[in-house]
């Protein structure tokens, strides 16, 4: 299921004195596999780029192919793009509307017409996979929930149309530290019944630990594509576009500026004690 983006161009307010170039010649291809960050300053164009996936907003300039789907074909069938390219926005709990949770998650799936005994099954089974529990949820309204639950409730009503890809705008701002760590945590678990997940954030350490790609976006422009290790060792890169570095790789560029023989690189925690414990082991010798 990859997708291939080419010299994709986007203008707000085009052939006006307010234009704003909001994205500039973007080449980019995610393969399956990929959990893909998607980082840059608000204003960069990471929302804009991604609302293309799914067709929200639409091909101005250039291409977009979703597993063979011409995003810019005249008679697109947006039902099957939809249902392949799951979007969840930043906030999404702002974005329940129904009486209760059962019929809030089975809104997609009646919306492309599936039969209610499918129905039935898939919103069982997405509210299960987000780790609440059906029967105690289904006749509750979302409105009543807690953040983190409504939160759930949102990402459960996406994953109830069983996308291929999932994207996810910001999935954990506004949670505390224990609800960060649990809605990770499900999009990680998500993540093996999908072929791609891409993440936009401003949290570096949540870049870092999970994704395997990472996207830089700057003013408009795709500046860098690489590995999280390869993107946080380019101090160059890093100091032009105002990028901070994860937790665990400031602390290890900075002792290996104080002299302990770390790798400045390291991106995991664990990767991270095991390099100290050796250095200190050399160094007692």
């Amino acid at each position: 299921m990859p997708i291939k983006i080419e010299h994709l161009d986007y203008v707000y307010n085009p052939k006006t004195t307010f234009a704003t170039n909001a994205l500039r010649d973007i080449c980019l291809t995610v393969d399956d596999g990929d959990f893909m960050g998607i980082i840059g300053h608000t204003g960069s164009g990471k929302s804009t780029l991604v609302s293309h996936l799914n067709a929200l907003t639409r091909i101005q300039s250039g291409s977009i192919f979703v597993d063979g789907i011409d995003l810019s074909a005249k008679k697109l069938d947006f039902k099957k793009l939809r249902s392949t390219v799951g979007m969840v926005f930043q906030y999404p709990e702002y974005q329940l509307f129904d009486e209760t949770v059962e019929k809030d998650v089975a809104f997609g799936p009646r919306n492309i017409g599936l039969d209610e005994k499918e129905i039935a099954v898939r919103v069982r089974e997405a509210i299960t996979l987000c780790g609440l529990d059906f029967e105690s949820v289904r006749n509750r309204s979302p409105f009543d929930l807690s953040g983190g639950q409504m939160r759930r409730v949102a990402l459960a009503g996406v994953i109830a149309m069983k996308p291929d890809i999932l994207v996810v705008d910001e999935p954990t701002a506004g949670l505390d530290p224990r609800g960060k760590k649990e809605i990770l945590a499900l999009i990680r678990d998500i993540k093996r019944t999908c072929s791609i997940v891409i993440m936009i954030s401003h949290n570096m350490d949540e870049v870092a630990a999970n994704c395997n790609r990472v996207a830089v976006m700057s003013e408009g422009e795709l500046v860098c594509v690489s590995s999280p290790r390869e993107l946080f060792s380019n101090r160059e890169l890093i100091e032009k576009h105002g990028i901070e570095l994860p937790r665990v790789t400031a602390i290890a560029s900075a002792l290996a500026a104080r002299g302990l023989d770390v790798d400045p690189a390291i991106t995991d925690e664990d990767e991270l004690v095991a390099a100290i414990a050796k250095a200190r082991g050399v160094c007692a010798k």
